[in-house]
């Protein structure tokens, strides 16, 4: 029997793998008439991600960046798709996520994975594992690179 996700939650850090895992969040939103989730989650405030022109940025500043970027995301990415909700947070992007989660009663979350491996991926971790392990409900990963 086929589940209905009425809830779905997708996180993105901006990269073209994340805004790819939304569309397929789109996808599943669609079919089950769901709520849609955009969720960002800021680690480190950093111009690099928000504004390549300012090296460092505060938190107010990061977030009202990041509303921008989603905002953008949605334009593009979720087909018009009516409900979809943003939402930025401040945390460990892992943290972050189940909490979002488990607040929302969310039934999926789709994630992109960098696709990091060896001393990277030691030092690195991936969000993308923790959230397999320890979600609350079903996740959906979109692999680096797929169509």
């Amino acid at each position: 029997m086929p589940r209905d996700f009425k809830t779905i939650l997708c996180s993105t850090d901006f990269s073209e793998d994340s805004c790819r895992a939304i569309e397929y969040g789109v996808r599943f939103a669609t079919v089950s008439d769901g709520t849609l989730i955009l969720a960002h989650i800021i680690h480190v405030p950093s111009g690099e991600l928000y504004q390549p022109e300012r090296p460092t940025l505060n938190f107010d500043e990061a977030t009202a960046r990041a509303r921008t970027l989603l905002e953008d995301i949605r334009q593009k990415r979720t087909s018009g798709y009516p409900k979809c909700e943003l939402l930025v947070e401040i945390g460990d992007p892992y943290e972050q996520l189940l909490a979002i989660a488990k607040r929302r009663n969310v039934d999926l979350i789709v994630t992109a994975t960098h696709g990091r491996s060896g001393i990277e991926h030691l030092v690195m971790g991936s969000v993308a594992e923790k959230v397999i392990r320890h979600a609350p409900c079903p996740v959906f990963v979109v692999r680096r690179g797929a169509a």
